[in-house]
C-alpha cells in the first residue's frame, strides 16, 4: 500500500519538469532573495565559457580567468557549448544573456 500523498506526486512530478520545480534547494528553483543578492553584489561574478552540458544537468565552466568550475541544474538547461555566461558562485546564480538559473556547485 501506497503512503503517497497527492502533494508528494505533484512535487516530483513537477520538478522532473523543470519549469514547474517547486524546489528552493541550489540547482532547482531561482529564488528572488537569491537573485537579489547576486545582483546587490557585482563583484562577485565570474565570466565564464560552457565547456560541456551533459543531460543529467551539469554543466563545466572554463572560468576566463583561468580553471574550471562544475555545476548542476535539475532541468535541461539548453546551454550551448561555447556560449559566453556569467556565474555567482556565493549565491548560485548562473547568468545566460538576459535568464538567471540557480546552480549548486559540484
Amino acid at each position: 500500500m501506497s503512503t503517497r500523498t497527492r502533494l508528494q506526486t505533484t512535487v516530483e512530478t513537477a520538478c522532473e519538469r523543470g519549469g514547474m520545480c517547486v524546489h528552493d534547494r541550489a540547482g532547482h528553483g531561482l529564488g528572488a532573495l537569491q537573485l537579489r543578492l547576486a545582483l546587490a553584489t557585482p563583484t562577485g561574478w565570474t565570466d565564464a565559457i560552457v565547456a560541456s552540458v551533459d543531460e543529467s544537468g551539469w554543466i563545466v565552466l572554463e572560468l576566463w580567468a583561468g580553471g574550471s568550475v562544475t555545476v548542476w541544474h535539475h532541468a535541461e538547461a539548453a546551454l550551448a557549448e561555447g556560449a559566453p555566461v556569467s556565474l555567482h558562485a556565493r549565491y548560485g546564480v548562473l547568468a545566460d544573456g538576459a535568464r538567471r538559473l540557480s546552480v549548486a556547485q559540484g
